[in-house]
């Protein structure tokens, strides 16, 4: 079956596949005109899809460079908090003045590397969109008053997917591109990561890591360590963001990437899988509450996936391998109780000791703090 986009007319509006006119509304479209043609080589009981002629859609680019500058202000402003922790000496005690160069240096450090694994996410879903000529908007970014800054983003596809194969590859894009940029980033991370050799004061929020940065850890630096045992670069925090929001996509539930790949996989056996994992987020949810928000907005938006124009056609081997990758990528970004706050102080740091279950290895201790740095 051709493209979409081969089947643009030169001297009219771009056409699209959607259901016959007088047909049940599966996909939501507007009226056909029966006139008309019948084309498409699928059929379904209501008869033969056909091709017809949207109007050209006209971006709203101003809105889209909105979104994104207030969503680059809403993260450089979390961003300060990670590094004034990381670099304390950018506001000394008792100091009237701040190194607003440092910084402001030190914020991007963490807002950009996390607005480039958003838009890497979204480019991903986007270029495979446009690869299928399947009309989808730019990237919405969210600014959002959070832990990071933001909600995240998302782009409008406002078409239906004729076949699993399209579903499959706008699914699965976003998640891969914000994983392979997600790893350098919690790379750059790690190296730059400094030894904490404070107690852990009441109120602090501690980052319990997936097992992509605990191998990221032993590969770079030849061992692990907890969130308690270091002080985080504002860069290492980027990464386990970009890891937790591959992690939270990749759920195999309702409109989620992961729902879609799942989708296109199982077809209409993936109603068995909605209910046991929307159970594990409510239980989950007793140790993270993010989980219940999450589980919230999933049932408000619905768990059921929409038909495809043809549910028929598999799926080749190739992608079948790819959706394996799929369910590694979730395996190493997931972690069940993603984030920690100690409600009571805890006594003086000690080095653990070698039985323990992650063990933070030959530390650098007798420096101070500021300068303290993973020994590589």
């Amino acid at each position: 079956m051709p493209r979409r986009r081969d089947l643009e007319r030169p001297d009219g509006p771009p056409q699209v596949w959607g259901p016959p006119s007088g047909t049940p509304g599966d996909f939501n479209d507007p009226p056909r005109p029966s006139s008309e043609p019948f084309i498409s080589p699928y059929h379904r009981d209501f008869g033969t899809p056909e091709l017809v002629s949207l109007p050209r859609r006209r971006e709203r680019w101003w809105l889209h460079v909105l979104l994104f500058l207030l969503t680059l202000a809403t993260t450089t402003w979390m961003g300060t908090g990670f590094a004034l922790n990381y670099r304390p000496s950018l506001l000394p005690p008792g100091a009237d003045v701040l190194d607003l160069r440092g910084l402001l240096l030190g914020a991007l450090s963490f807002s950009i590397p996390v607005l480039s694994i958003l838009f890497a996410h979204e480019m991903g879903h986007y270029l495979a969109c446009r690869y299928y000529g399947i009309d989808a908007s730019p990237p919405y970014f969210i600014p959002f008053p959070s832990l990071a800054g933001t909600m995240g983003a998302f782009i409008r596809i406002r078409e239906p997917f004729r076949d699993k194969r399209e579903l499959f590859d706008v699914g699965i894009g976003g998640p891969i591109a914000g994983f392979v940029v997600a790893l350098p980033v919690a790379a750059y991370g790690i190296l730059h990561t400094k030894v904490n050799l404070l107690p852990p004061a009441a109120g602090t929020l501690v980052f319990h890591y997936p097992l992509a940065i605990t191998a990221l850890q032993k590969l770079l630096i030849g061992h692990t360590f907890s969130s308690l045992e270091v002080v985080e670069h504002p860069a290492l925090v980027a990464g386990w963001f970009g890891l937790f929001v591959t992690a939270m996509n990749l759920l195999p539930i309702g409109q989620l990437d992961g729902g879609h790949v799942l989708y296109a996989v199982a077809g209409k056996r993936h109603r068995l899988f909605k209910w046991p994992f929307l159970g594990a987020l409510a239980v989950m949810g007793l140790y993270f509450k993010g989980w219940w928000v999450l589980a919230v907005l999933l049932l408000i938006v619905g768990l059921k996936h929409p038909p495809l124009m043809d549910e028929d056609a598999p799926l080749d081997r190739g992608r079948l391998l790819v959706a394996a990758f799929a369910v590694f990528m979730f395996i190493v970004s997931f972690v069940p109780m993603p984030l920690e706050l100690i409600e009571e102080p805890s006594g003086p740091r000690r080095p653990p000791p070698e039985s323990s279950g992650t063990v933070v290895h030959e530390l650098d201790l007798h420096r101070c703090p500021e300068h303290s740095r993973l020994d590589v």
